[in-house]
């Protein structure tokens, strides 16, 4: 006799391994049931509520028997169209305002009355198989991601690029023929992945377009972290926004924002961080609104700073030193003025495949991982390193070519300690004591920086070792704000641009 198995929205008592997932408000909705022979052929609806506000749809299918031959085909509707259908091979969906699993398609995430439609491609004779189709909701942050499951679950420092273009915005490269086209997504992740980075952040003009090709190419560069982001291009300033899928208006004025302040609310309840671009590039025809100049911009709105832009390098031969529109000296100045920013580096990169000067249609590039920025993270995943970001045990290596290099720093003042990227409380006549933690930069000198002032090191002039560990100390005398360390080379050039810890007064 066939066996009635109806779902039911509960948990069932058979155990599978659960999904991983970002942590959301919304709770899943589980269907289950037990398939027989006599369901071979047929199609079982399997109605599921998605509740207002859903932005992100994931749907895990875990059934019992693939070893005996037992397969399962899903189908999933929504309100008014079908989104899909996958076979025993894609037991994992995901369904976005802007991406969605291959065999599925993206779109609007209406709420209300879907169906997963279950359809048994074979069961043998004699077998039963229990299911189970665990629903997950997203909205907010956890609905940016497009790689749930961390690359790497351990904490440790992992290097990126910030700042990379495709052809869906206006990167270039030329065809088998030599014509210049937009140049595909595909190159620029494939650069990453050969460079060696652990995550890369694809921040194209404005559109979310490349999203989609983001999600399909993934889960095959698995080693890499791929992170959506987005360059917000004004006419006052660029920045980017890492971390985000959905579309934000990036128009300043009527229709859009009425200024830059209302234009980073808007951004920031994606979840996805702000960081302004190469502030200090002169604006003009060559590179439109590049260098900020947006009015009254609440600078406490946003999280990093671009100091170092791998554009700028390939205009200059290459250099990345202090001047140069580097981001250096505005950076700095706004430390100094009591705001918390994270120093970052991006290469900018338009040309993946070959970025000469002469050959390529967009000029010379710097490749994808010039720079590079370190980031201290929990994990390879992209909610850990968005906030390793905001922590700012961030450093730069500048021509990305130091793998393994290490530059941190930690201060203690009283009972107060703090790392790079922290904040210090010293009392009044307390002294701060601080140790510069270098590793793999043997033969070249340790740059103090307090308050924009660069200071003499003891020990630091020339680094007699791959690992050194210097300490100093800030007297009651000095009323610093904060203090960095960069490591450059005897003849002055940067090689890794460090972060700062920040000292305040004790809280009343």
């Amino acid at each position: 006799m066939k066996h009635a198995a109806w779902p039911s929205i509960a948990l069932a008592t058979f155990a599978f391994a659960a999904p991983a997932h970002a942590a959301t408000d919304l709770p899943d909705t589980v269907l289950s049931g037990v398939l027989e022979r006599g369901d071979l052929g047929s199609y079982r609806e399997l109605p599921f509520d998605v509740p207002e506000g859903t932005s992100k749809i994931t749907v895990d299918i875990a059934w019992e028997g693939r070893e005996n031959g037992t397969i399962l085909v899903t189908g999933l509707y929504d309100p008014e169209r079908l989104r899909g259908w996958g076979g025993g091979i894609k037991p994992h969906i995901v369904v976005a305002n802007t991406f969605a699993s291959s065999s599925y398609l993206p779109g609007p995430i209406r709420a209300g009355r879907w169906r997963l439609s279950l359809s048994v491609a074979s069961i043998r004779p004699g077998q039963t198989s229990h299911y189970k189709m665990t629903v997950h909701y997203d909205r907010g942050p956890a609905a940016q991601v497009i790689s749930p499951v961390p690359v790497n679950a351990a904490p440790g420092w992992y290097r990126g690029d910030l700042h990379v273009h495709t052809g869906q915005s206006d990167a270039a490269c030329r065809s088998q023929s030599g014509r210049a086209i937009p140049c595909p997504v595909y190159f620029s992740l494939r650069q990453a992945s050969d460079r060696a980075l652990d995550f890369v952040v694809v921040t194209d003009h404005n559109v979310n377009s490349q999203v989609p090709f983001l999600a399909e190419l993934a889960p095959y560069f698995d080693r890499m972290l791929v992170i959506p982001g987005r360059e917000m291009t004004t006419q006052y300033g660029h920045y980017n926004l890492l971390g985000i899928t959905d579309f934000v208006d990036f128009r300043l004025g009527a229709p859009g924002a009425a200024d830059i302040n209302a234009l980073f609310d808007a951004s920031a309840e994606t979840g996805a961080l702000i960081s302004v671009n190469h502030p200090e590039i002169p604006t003009g025809e060559d590179c439109l609104g590049c260098g900020w100049s947006a009015p009254n911009t609440d600078y406490s709105r946003v999280t990093s700073m671009e100091v170092a832009n791998g554009g700028i390098a390939a205009d200059n031969n290459g250099a990345f030193d202090d001047g140069k529109g580097s981001g250096t000296a505005y950076w700095e100045d706004l430390l100094s003025k009591g705001f918390h920013l994270t120093g970052v580096g991006g290469s900018d990169n338009h040309d993946p495949v070959d970025g000469h000067r002469g050959s390529s249609p967009v000029g010379g590039q710097s490749p994808i991982g010039t720079p590079t920025t370190v980031v201290h993270a929990q994990s390879l995943s992209q909610p850990d390193i968005l906030k390793g970001i905001q922590s700012g045990r961030v450093f730069i290596d500048v021509d990305g070519s130091h793998r393994g290099a290490l530059l941190d720093m930690s201060a203690t003042s009283g009972k107060s300690e703090a790392v790079m990227g922290g904040t210090l409380e010293r009392r009044p006549g307390g002294s701060v004591d601080a140790l510069i933690t270098v590793d793999g930069m043997k033969g070249n000198r340790v740059d103090l920086i307090v308050d924009g002032r660069h200071q003499t090191l003891s020990g630091g002039e020339s680094l007699a070792s791959g690992q050194a560990a210097l300490q100093f100390r800030l007297p009651a005398s000095a009323r610093a704000r904060w203090f960095r360390a960069d490591i450059r080379d005897q003849s002055g050039k940067r090689l890794l641009i460090g972060n700062p810890i920040y000292i305040v007064a004790p809280r009343p």
